[in-house]
């Protein structure tokens, strides 16, 4: 009985010793004073004429240190908006937009420093994942998403996630008085609710927010309708018939991520509204695919009136420009644009994509270093 006894007694004292090592290790390393901010080449190009308005497209160099905390992602991003106003890019009349994901790679904020530092995306998703056993283990077994491991982590950090990004890109609307397109992030059934972005219960989407030029978010979100097969495994789909219209000081502004630009449906849907203009925040992932041979849509249904003599003749770029917002917006009426995508080297995911200015209606390609960002000012 007392050697049963003393078998438990060791049993619960190595338990707890496991469980403060394990806690240990989830506090410790996380001591960000090694990471500086990177300092790549920015290209500034200004379009168009002004008469009305401009939208000013950031296309930042994103590495992974810059989502370690909201204060750090604001800074990255202020530099790039203080170019801009050395520029003379801000007037009473003044969009800007950020890309694609932009805000999606915060489900990495308050980590290790190894999360930072880790060579591939996986390895560091994975170590946020063990940071938070409980919560991510409740999340995997809630989820039904072909990648529950993904989207667990995501609803893991879901609230964590919305409140750095409304403080970032309210902050930066305040501050340079102008209506903010920040880009896009992935959250579950997230809605605005008495000025505040919530995350809801239900599967993650991909959503673009705009803050207005008090810092205020403009309600209703734009949700990505049209997703590509990687997003597919841990994202659901909106509803293409419903994209809202933000009114600016510039004029009627729709907003559509990335792949939506491809489909006649979106733009019907924003021509009925009769826009002034689009805004197209976009991912590429992939070293140099821009300048690769294009291997075709790989979302859902491929858009209407793709060639298939096109597949394995054009490059990406070429792709993206015949088929994407440059060639399908004029076509409805819409003579002003801008296409952006996010650039850097987030893990081993890499990243790709030129800027794509559509000025009354005649389109144009932006080339920038592989290692560079941009910034362009589009007048109209």
């Amino acid at each position: 009985m007392i050697k049963g006894r003393n078998l438990l007694v060791s049993a619960v004292l190595v338990f707890l010793v496991l469980c403060g090592a394990y806690y240990w290790w989830i506090q410790s390393g996380r001591s960000y004073a090694e990471f500086e901010m990177t300092s790549e080449r920015s290209v500034f190009v200004k379009a168009g004429t002004y008469t009305k308005g401009n939208i000013v497209g950031i296309q930042p160099y994103m590495v992974p240190a810059d989502y370690r905390s909201a204060d750090a992602l604001y800074a990255k991003l202020n530099r790039y908006l203080s170019i801009a106003k050395k520029n003379g890019c801000f007037t009473a009349a003044t969009v800007v937009v950020f890309p694609e994901y932009i805000g999606t790679w915060l489900v990495a904020i308050n980590e290790k420093a190894s999360v930072y530092t880790a060579e591939k995306a996986e390895d560091a998703l994975r170590t946020a994942a063990y940071s938070h056993p409980m919560s991510f283990l409740n999340n995997y077994f809630a989820s039904d998403a072909k990648d529950r491991a993904t989207a667990a982590l995501f609803l893991s950090k879901a609230v964590e996630m919305a409140e750095a990004y409304q403080r970032v890109f309210s902050r930066l609307a305040t501050e340079y008085q102008a209506t903010v397109v920040a880009g896009s992030i992935v959250l579950p059934s997230p809605s605005v609710e008495a000025d505040v972005l919530r995350v809801g219960k239900g599967p993650l989407l991909n959503v673009s927010a705009t803050f207005d030029a008090t810092g205020k978010l403009v309600a209703p979100l734009t949700v990505k309708n049209f997703l590509t097969s990687e997003e597919t495994a841990f994202t659901v789909a909106g509803n293409s018939g419903q994209l809202p219209i933000v009114g600016t000081s510039a004029g009627k502004a729709a907003t559509l991520i990335c792949a939506d630009s491809w489909y006649d449906d979106a733009y019907r849907v924003i021509a009925d509204k009769e826009v002034d203009f689009v805004v197209v925040p976009s991912f590429l992932a992939g070293e140099n695919v821009w300048n690769q041979t294009w291997k075709g849509y790989n979302g859902g249904q491929p858009p209407a009136n793709v060639s298939p003599d096109d597949i394995g003749t054009l490059t990406e770029g070429q792709a993206w420009q015949k088929y994407g917002m440059l060639g399908r917006a004029p076509e409805f009426g819409i003579q002003t644009g801008l296409n952006i995508f996010l650039r850097g080297q987030l893990w081993n995911l890499g990243t790709n994509g030129n800027p794509l200015v559509l000025s009354e209606g005649q389109p144009e390609m932006i080339e920038i270093p592989a290692d560079g960002a941009a910034i362009v000012n589009l007048q109209f």
